[in-house]
C-alpha cells in the first residue's frame, strides 16, 4: 500500500479528498439528527430528518448514466461546493429562527441530494487513476482515512458536546473540512479512460462494444448498466451485499439499548469507536493480504468469521466487558473486509465507463432494503423479549449469506483480484 501512495500522485489527491470530505460529511452525518432533537425537541421532527437523509438514495440507479456521462473530478467539486455552502448558511443561526425547522429540513435534504452525487463519483474515478490489480489496495487506504475521520469526529463531538454547546461552532469545522476537501477536489483530473472488453465468465453474453455503439441517450445508459449487472458475477454479489445490510440494518435499531443495558450511557458512542478500529484493522489486512487469495474462497471465510464473531459478541459482552469488546473489533474487521472486497469487484468487474451505473444500482437496491430492515428491526425490537438474540440472528444470517453465495459457480471460480484483469481478457 505504501508503493500506491508513493508512486500514484493523482491517488493520494483523491485520498486526501476523501479525508477531508469524510470529515466535513461525518460530522453533519452524526450530529444533524441530535441537532434537530436539541433545536426542536420533537421525536417526529427528528423522525422527518432521518428519512430525508435517506430518502435520495432510493433513487441512486438514476445518478448512474449522469455519472458515467460527465467528467467526474467536475462532479465531485460542484457537490462538496454545494455541500460546504449548505453548511456554512447552518453557521448562521438566524437563518433557522427566520424558517424554523423547514428551513433544516431543506438544508438536510439538500446535502443528501449532493452526496448521492459525490459518492458514485469519486468511486467510478478509481479505477481510472489506480491500476486494476490496486484497486483493492486503493480502497483499503481509503477506507482506513474515512475511518481514521470518523474516530477523530466522535471524539470531537464526545468532547464539546454538553448543554452549551456552540451548534454553530460545531457546523464551522465542518464546513472548513469541506472547504479543504473542495481545493484537492481542483487538483484533481479525470482520465476519462474508456476501455471497451468483453469476457463469458464475467460479462455473460454482455457485449460492451455493441451497447456503447447503441447507446445515445439517458434511457438507454441506464438499461444498459442493468443489463450489465444482471447478466454478470455482479448480480449475485450485489444481492449477498443487500442481505447484509439488510441485517445488518435490522441489528441496528437494537443497538441503542443492547449497548444502553450492557455498557452504560456512553455504551453506543464506545460500541462505534470500536467498530470504527475494526475497520482500520479490515483494511490494512485487505490491502496486505486481499488479493492473495481466491475471492470466492475469501467471502465465504470472511462471512463465516463475521458471524461466528457476532454470536460470540452477543454471549461475551454481557459477562465480560473487555472480551466482548475485543471480539467487536474482530466482528467489524471482517465485517468491513467483505465491503471493501464487493466495492473493489465493482470497480473491477465493469468495463471503466459503466463504473458509475453499477455502482449506483447497488446503493439504490441497498437504500431500499435498508429501510425495510428499519422497519423489521423496529418490528422485532418489540417482540423478541431478550435483545441479544437479535444479534445472534443476525450472526446466523451472516454464515447463511456467505455459504449461499459460494455456492453461486460463477462467485466459486473468481481468482485472486490481482488477476482479474487477465480473466476479463480471456
Amino acid at each position: 500500500m505504501s508503493e500506491l501512495f508513493k508512486n500514484n500522485k493523482a491517488f493520494r489527491l483523491l485520498l486526501a479528498y476523501q479525508f477531508f470530505s469524510s470529515l466535513g460529511g461525518g460530522i453533519f452525518s452524526l450530529f444533524m439528527l441530535l441537532s434537530v432533537h436539541l433545536i426542536y425537541q420533537n421525536p417526529i421532527y427528528t423522525g422527518i430528518a432521518g428519512f430525508l437523509m435517506a430518502l435520495p438514495f432510493i433513487f441512486a440507479f438514476a445518478v448512474g448514466p449522469i455519472v458515467d456521462r460527465r467528467n467526474k473530478v467536475t462532479i465531485m467539486w460542484l457537490t462538496t461546493l454545494l455541500e460546504f455552502g449548505v453548511l456554512a448558511m447552518l453557521v448562521f443561526i438566524p437563518f433557522q429562527e427566520w424558517f424554523g425547522v423547514v428551513f433544516m429540513f431543506t438544508v438536510i435534504f439538500i446535502y443528501a441530494l449532493a452526496a448521492l452525487f459525490e459518492s458514485p463519483s469519486s468511486s467510478a474515478l478509481l479505477p481510472q487513476i489506480v491500476p486494476e490489480d490496486k484497486i483493492m489496495e486503493a480502497n483499503s487506504l481509503i477506507r482506513i482515512v474515512t475511518l481514521v475521520g470518523g474516530i477523530v469526529i466522535a471524539i470531537l463531538l464526545i468532547t464539546t458536546l454538553d448543554e452549551n454547546t456552540n451548534v454553530a461552532f460545531i457546523y464551522g469545522i465542518s464546513a472548513g473540512f469541506l472547504a479543504f476537501a473542495f481545493l484537492f477536489a481542483l487538483l484533481l483530473k479525470d482520465p476519462n479512460a474508456s476501455i471497451v472488453k468483453k469476457s463469458t465468465l464475467y460479462y455473460g453474453d454482455f457485449d460492451t462494444k455493441q451497447k456503447q455503439s447503441t447507446s445515445h441517450n439517458y434511457k438507454d445508459d441506464l438499461r444498459a448498466g442493468g443489463h450489465f449487472v444482471r447478466q454478470s458475477v455482479l448480480f449475485y454479489l450485489t444481492i449477498a451485499f443487500v442481505a447484509k445490510v439488510f441485517v445488518i440494518e435490522v441489528a441496528s435499531i437494537s443497538m441503542p439499548m443492547f449497548a444502553e443495558y450492557h455498557v452504560g450511557a456512553q455504551g453506543y458512542i464506545i460500541l462505534a469507536v470500536m467498530g470504527m478500529l475494526g475497520g482500520i484493522s479490515a483494511s490494512f489486512l485487505t490491502g496486505i493480504f486481499g488479493k492473495k487469495f481466491k475471492v470466492g474462497q475469501l467471502l465465504l471465510i470472511m462471512f463465516a468469521l463475521a458471524g461466528i464473531a457476532r454470536i460470540a459478541f452477543a454471549n461475551i459482552l454481557p459477562a465480560h466487558l473487555s472480551g466482548g469488546l475485543v471480539i467487536l473489533v474482530f466482528y467489524a474487521a471482517m465485517g468491513n473486509a467483505t465491503s471493501i472486497i464487493f466495492q473493489s469487484l465493482g470497480q473491477s468487474i465493469p468495463p471503466k465507463e459503466m463504473v458509475g451505473r453499477v455502482d449506483t444500482i447497488a446503493t439504490t437496491v441497498s437504500a431500499i432494503f435498508v429501510t425495510i430492515g428499519a422497519l423489521v428491526g423496529g418490528f422485532l425490537g418489540s417482540i423478541v423479549p431478550v435483545v441479544d438474540h437479535i444479534f445472534i440472528y443476525q450472526g446466523i444470517s451472516y454464515v447463511v449469506i456467505g455459504v449461499l453465495v459460494f455456492l453461486v459457480p460463477s462467485v466459486r471460480i473468481l481468482p485472486k483480484m490481482s488477476e482479474i484483469e487477465k480473466h476479463k481478457n480471456e
